[in-house]
């Protein structure tokens, strides 16, 4: 679940501000300049009162800022930091501008001190937390809540952070949707991260220890406050390590998913090499072998008639037929015995998949296939990756055509599988539901190459793999 300290990119940690789109930034400066000139006009509404306040905002913002790199990754791309209950703190005992200063000046992503956030991000990111703290501080002083007044301040407090949240999504949200081309519905779906659940508990609890740190700062003071830093790190630290035992766990059953959809998948190929065989011995070796057997019944009708001198004629074509038998058998033998994908090789058997998938109810397949001449490991994982993708759109994608391409270029086999389909957003993709994304890729990687999934929604997806032809594993 998305925090107050949204600073970070919600779905991809790694994404620097400067790289952002352009109605990404125009959004971000346009919210900065409306939520600083609304600060701006509370502080100066506010003045009076905050005059005799500055060391206690000074301490406040020390605290909320130390708080604040106490970050803890949860989910995909979700980060929960330790500074949502001293804003909340601060917003259910101060002013609202005194709150709103506190979670400004307090608000610090890791991005911006590793160079990796732009000016107008870091102001986005600061303007909007500290609008979302006042939008909490505006609770608390509308409900008149009392500090010592349990159980209805912790009451209070939920309704707080519920606000704190709304405005916090009002603004990630659109942030997401310009950069990934998302729905809303999606972009929401992403603040609770891969585990909707454990993120919700988390967030309440968080903000449910605000009231607490109040309760500690009115009894002991700003030493009160400093200290309460050391029962939010020893809460960080419980968290770091169960999202440490829960991505584990995770890994673990990713492993068994795959290693399930490995065999699954060689089994199927085990079909689709005895498809393979039986197509080649319907075509080349039973031919020959009825003119075997109708030969012989034209001998045994030669004999029985007393025809001796046609045996003379027909006994050749029983030889050539028989010749012609062995012959075909041999050609197949040899052909199993060169490639591991059955006799009729990579092309063969991927124009015999298209064909089933065809008689499925799959869409047209246009095959644009060239024969490599690679080791038997490259071509396997060539057609493994053509297999899987082109179920993959037979079956998800309601395309209305799907093109298969295979070529040599640079010494390796080169694959292309697109289609015309509804798409996905490849950044949204959780690996432990899409098994057969992450077998492609550990296959083609295995061998040295490298596999790119391109995709966009209405738009279709394409997946393209490059596998060294020549070489052992990497």
């Amino acid at each position: 679940m998305a925090t107050s300290t949204a600073s970070g990119d919600l779905q991809d940690p790694t994404t620097r501000g400067v790289d952002d789109p352009f109605a990404i930034r125009l959004f971000q400066l346009a919210s900065s300049l409306g939520i600083l000139v609304f600060l701006g006009l509370l502080i100066t509404s506010e003045r009076a009162e905050l005059e005799g306040m500055l060391p206690e905002i000074a301490l406040w913002a020390a605290v909320a800022l130390a708080a604040d790199l106490m970050l803890v990754r949860v989910g995909k791309g979700v980060t929960l930091t330790m500074s949502v209950p001293v804003s909340l703190a601060a917003a259910l005992l101060f002013p609202p501008a005194f709150a709103a200063i506190v979670a400004f000046a307090g608000c610090l992503d890791p991005m911006e001190v590793r160079g990796e956030s732009s000016v107008s991000r870091a102001i986005f990111n600061r303007s909007q937390v500290a609008l979302a703290t006042t939008a909490a501080a505006f609770v608390f002083h509308i409900g008149d809540v009392q500090a010592a007044a349990w159980p209805a301040v912790a009451l209070w407090s939920l309704v707080a952070l519920a606000a704190d949240f709304a405005v916090n999504a009002a603004f990630v949200v659109p942030t997401i949707v310009l950069r990934d081309g998302a729905s809303p519905l999606t972009a929401v779906r992403l603040l609770f991260g891969s585990a909707p659940a454990d993120s919700t508990v988390l967030y309440v609890s968080m903000g449910l220890v605000g009231p607490l740190i109040v309760a500690i700062y009115l009894a002991a003071g700003g030493w009160g406050l400093l200290f309460c830093l050391v029962p939010l790190a020893l809460a960080r630290g419980g968290l770091v390590r169960a999202e440490r035992l829960h991505e584990a766990k995770e890994r673990v059953a990713t492993k068994d998913e795959a290693l399930r959809r490995t065999t699954e998948s060689v089994g199927e190929e085990r079909r689709d090499e005895r498809i393979a065989l039986a197509g080649e011995l319907h075509d080349e070796v039973l031919p020959p072998l009825f003119k075997v057997h109708l030969m012989g019944q034209v001998l045994k009708e030669d004999l029985d008639a007393g025809r001796l001198l046609d045996l003379d004629a027909d006994l050749p074509e029983l030889l050539a037929a028989t010749s012609a038998s062995q012959a075909a058998v041999r050609h197949v033998v040899d052909q199993l015995r060169r490639s591991s994908l059955g006799p009729e090789g990579l092309v063969g058997t991927i124009r015999l998949l298209a064909e089933h998938l065809q008689s499925s109810g799959a869409p047209p397949v246009d095959l644009l296939l060239e024969d490599l001449d690679g080791s038997d490991e490259a071509l396997l994982v060539l057609y493994q990756v053509a297999r899987e993708a082109l179920t993959n759109a037979s079956k998800y994608s309601k395309a209305r055509r799907i093109t298969v391409h295979i070529w040599e270029e640079d010494q390796s086999g080169r694959l292309i599988v697109s289609d015309t389909g509804i798409g996905f957003e490849t950044s949204n993709v959780d690996l432990r539901n899409h098994f057969g994304l992450q077998l492609m890729k550990e296959r083609v990687e295995s061998r040295g190459g490298k596999l790119v999934v391109e995709s966009r929604l209405g738009e279709g997806t394409t997946v393209a793999a490059k596998v060294p032809l020549r070489g052992g594993p990497n």
